[in-house]
């Protein structure tokens, strides 16, 4: 039974343009996909209830643009945040090269969070690029808490990433205040 206890999360989406965070939170938050690319004007946020053991983590899904122009302005939203997704397009090598780069810029501005790295566009298979080893070997090189394969246009793994985060940060953090 879920209690009456919450924690509250903040949770930056992060990644090169064209990636599909926007996409990837709202087919968790809202369980839809838009075939159009809108990219990501600076920030938006979402908020997503997810049950965690005996209590609710209210998530704060921060979707932070991951073009070049918005580098100068992500300090800012970066900071104070409780976990991370950084995500990478299975079918763009170039996306997933820069994985280490996204990693240095939140460790500079957030500290040590709980991280894990999102494969996405897994429905888009013969155009694939990124081996499930290569992922796997790079989120333990780098330190991802896990590492998951998503596709926002079927839904698939999606729900399980957002889940598995938000209770591998929940349990940091009440570790943290042991």
């Amino acid at each position: 039974m879920i209690s009456d206890r919450k924690f509250f999360l903040k949770a930056v989406v992060i990644g090169d343009g064209g990636v599909g965070k926007t996409s990837l939170i709202v087919r968790h938050v809202d369980k839809k996909f838009d075939e159009e690319y809108k990219p990501t004007l600076g920030f938006d946020i979402s908020l997503k209830t997810i049950p965690v053991e005996d209590a609710k983590a209210e998530l704060l899904l921060w979707d932070i643009g991951g073009q070049a122009i918005f580098k100068e302005i992500r300090e800012s939203y970066l900071e104070g945040s409780h976990c991370c997704f950084i995500v990478f397009d299975l079918t763009n090598k170039e996306s997933f090269e820069h994985l280490k780069d996204w990693l240095t810029e939140l460790k500079r501005f957030a500290g040590e969070i709980p991280f894990m790295i999102i494969g996405n566009k897994n429905d888009l298979k013969d155009k694939r690029k990124i081996s499930k080893e290569e992922m796997e070997k790079k989120a333990k090189e780098i330190g991802a808490v896990y590492c998951f394969e998503t596709s926002a246009k079927t839904g698939d793994g999606v729900d399980d990433a957002f889940k598995e985060l938000t209770n591998a940060s929940v349990e940091y953090f009440k570790n943290l205040k042991k």
